[in-house]
């Protein structure tokens, strides 16, 4: 599919997944021998088991750090949205991070640790920006991402109108790299969500999944021994914002919207301000 469908599905509420892209089989490959080379060999999802928290953090975390600053590694995932149809030359990038959901709690950090229930679109307040998700290990329901569809189109109560992304930065720069920060790195809900119809989505290493930064989800609650290793970027189509294709808007109240995260693939330049339909 083209980017215009791909963005009219994704607005709809749909989600969508590649199978077995070879770019991101290549980038897995890579990634699992730089965790194995700083983990001494030890399989990255057990590694908790053989390391206490300090050390899983210190070898973790650096790994985390080199990754997020390749530009090897970037390139590399821009081939993958390539694979996937994406149009790099009017496509608009954020951060490329590896995340970590250790099981248990026991060995959490910054983005080693679960993420709670959060539209993206509320921290960015881009209502056609677009997530990719991608394991670098094999998946269970416990060791997932869970959606939540049936808030697509109703509200739930956030801190989308108290939140301050200044007061984030303030606050990081306070803490130690790749550790958690006092102040939360995106709003939250103020109300209870319903677990009754979420789903757990699972997906093989090598598949990548898309969906629109309204869409609700969380980290799955991992007790299944094992860590969770994947990867994310937040991507926005320069026409979408032209033609004023997004994701309908039911409870964000933040005011602010963050092109300013952005860059252009193609030439690394800022998006700076959105761009007008002609």
């Amino acid at each position: 599919m083209d980017d215009q469908q791909r963005s009219e599905r994704l607005f709809s509420g749909e989600l969508l997944i590649y199978k077995q892209v070879p770019a991101m089989l290549a980038l897995i490959e890579t990634a699992d021998q730089q965790l194995r080379t700083a983990l001494s060999g030890i399989y990255p999802p057990t590694a908790q088991q053989h390391l206490n928290r300090a050390t899983f953090l210190q070898h973790t975390g650096a790994v985390q750090t080199a990754f997020r600053r390749d530009p090897a590694m970037r390139a590399l995932f821009f081939k993958v949205l390539e694979q996937c149809g994406v149009d790099l030359e009017t496509t608009c990038y954020d951060h490329f991070p590896m995340r970590i959901v250790p099981t248990d709690n026991s060995h959490d950090g910054a983005l080693t640790a679960a993420i709670g229930h959060h539209r993206d679109s509320w921290g960015s307040n881009i209502h056609c920006q677009q997530n990719w998700w991608a394991p670098l290990y094999p998946l269970e329901p416990q060791r997932s991402i869970t959606f939540y569809p049936d808030y697509w189109q109703q509200p739930l109560a956030n801190t989308t109108a108290q939140w301050c992304f200044e007061d984030y930065l303030a606050s990081r720069k306070k803490s130690e790299l790749e550790r958690a920060v006092a102040y939360p790195s995106a709003p939250g809900p103020t109300e209870t969500v319903n677990e009754q119809n979420a789903i757990q989505i699972m997906l093989e290493p090598g598949d990548v999944l898309n969906f629109a930064s309204a869409h609700l989800h969380a980290s799955a609650v991992n007790t299944t021994g094992l860590a969770r290793f994947s990867i994310e970027m937040r991507t926005i189509c320069t026409d979408d914002i032209a033609a004023d294709r997004a994701a309908p808007n039911v409870d964000n109240e933040g005011s602010s919207a963050m092109y300013q995260w952005f860059r252009h693939i193609d030439d690394k330049t800022p998006l700076r301000t959105p761009l007008t339909a002609s």
